[in-house]
């Protein structure tokens, strides 16, 4: 009896040390992952990255104070959420339409200094037009009419173009592949592309982006080079 007390220590010690090694190990798989990733601060996020990260803190969460799970099997679930994560960052970086599903697109809601009622009603639910004019007063713009085009982008942060301004650039190619919604934005089609692509000498597997900006088209190819082409 008199040993009962430091046996019962004991085991409290060595729960509390593979508690200790648990959220260790759990802290290590993430920031790894996140460095891995370059996704380290909170703007560089995604959906995906956001709720795999909800899912790798609930793994160390439901499993850190349980014993039922051995030491091995934890690290083997955090690897396969971490490898998840992964893919799936991976496919939104190269499906257009996983992409758009999980990430989205810039909505365009001024163009010419008229409203896009159809962009802006058609998706009420991520547009709150009365926040878009808080977000313009503390960009220094003072009222819509000052404005010749504004989207928000996928982040939720508002782009805006005044009176007078040039016109963002517009990704119309990543990896070879058109992005069609940003060529009916410009009223151009994958024929007009083409013919670009013909008229600088280049195929459509060697373009990294193509950038249209200022009327003009501008290719950076996978090796580095840069191809222009006037619109």
């Amino acid at each position: 009896m008199l040993y009962a007390p430091y046996t019962k220590q004991g085991l409290n010690m060595e729960f509390y040390g593979i508690v200790l090694l648990k959220f260790v190990i759990g802290f290590v798989v993430v920031i790894s992952h996140l460095n891995f990733s370059g996704k380290t601060q909170l703007s560089q996020m995604t959906p995906v990255d956001f709720i795999g990260n909800f899912v790798l803190g609930g793994i160390i969460g439901g499993v850190i104070y349980s014993d039922a799970i051995p030491m091995h099997q934890y690290i083997i679930v955090l690897f396969i959420g971490v490898c998840l994560i992964s893919l799936l960052n991976w496919v939104s970086k190269h499906v257009w339409f996983f992409r758009s599903f999980t990430i989205g697109e810039p909505i365009a809601i001024i163009k010419n200094g008229k409203f896009l009622m159809d962009n802006i009603l058609r998706r009420r639910n991520k547009i709150d037009i009365i926040n878009v004019a808080s977000q313009l007063h503390s960009q220094g713009v003072h009222s819509f009419q000052e404005i010749r085009y504004a989207q928000i982008e996928p982040n939720g942060s508002l782009s805006v173009v005044c009176e007078g301004g040039k016109m963002p650039s517009i990704i119309l190619m990543k990896d070879g592949r058109p992005r069609q919604s940003e060529l009916n934005g410009i009223d151009k089609d994958e024929d007009w592309l083409e013919e670009h692509l013909q008229s600088v000498g280049i195929e459509r597997e060697q373009v990294f982006i193509a950038e249209f900006w200022d009327g003009k088209l501008t290719f950076i190819l996978k090796d580095g080079k840069v191809k222009r082409s006037n619109s």
